[in-house]
């Protein structure tokens, strides 16, 4: 990656040392966590921080950084994913504790989930058309 405004050439032969604004703007470190963090790969745990089947661990992706409520879920068939922590109707945290768990309930509006991220149940919206749907599902 190359990026002239710093002097980052192809080559560490062609390159410089960054200046003081690298390191104190946070325009740049707010361009650095999208191009850079966002799309990477990121460590979140061990495997086994979730080992029981119906056991979630809520997390908080890169604090300080990218600031992502995510939770991990294993289900009653012992299916480990990550999902967002956040519900989809009003942007209220599901969990906020490790530990057992069958349904994510939000306490906002009592909607519920599944550990797979499915949207089960939302009150006083039987009836209503063409909802649920994926959108409505956790991340």
């Amino acid at each position: 990656m190359t990026d002239e405004r710093f002097g980052i050439g192809e080559r560490v032969e062609t390159s410089s040392t960054m200046p003081a604004e690298f390191y104190r703007s946070r325009e740049l470190f707010d361009e650095l966590i999208e191009r850079v963090l966002a799309p990477s790969w990121q460590w979140i745990g061990c495997e086994g921080d979730v080992d029981a089947p119906e056991t979630v661990r809520p997390f908080e992706l890169l604090p300080g950084s990218l600031d992502e409520p995510l939770l991990l879920a294993r289900d009653a068939e012992g299916v480990l994913r990550c999902l967002s922590n956040v519900c989809t109707h009003r942007g209220n945290l599901m969990r906020t504790k490790a530990g057992p768990c069958r349904k994510l309930l939000c306490r906002y509006h009592g909607r519920r989930f599944g550990l797979d991220g499915s949207m089960e149940h939302a009150p006083e919206f039987e009836g209503a058309r063409n909802f649920p749907s994926a959108l409505d599902d956790l991340p």
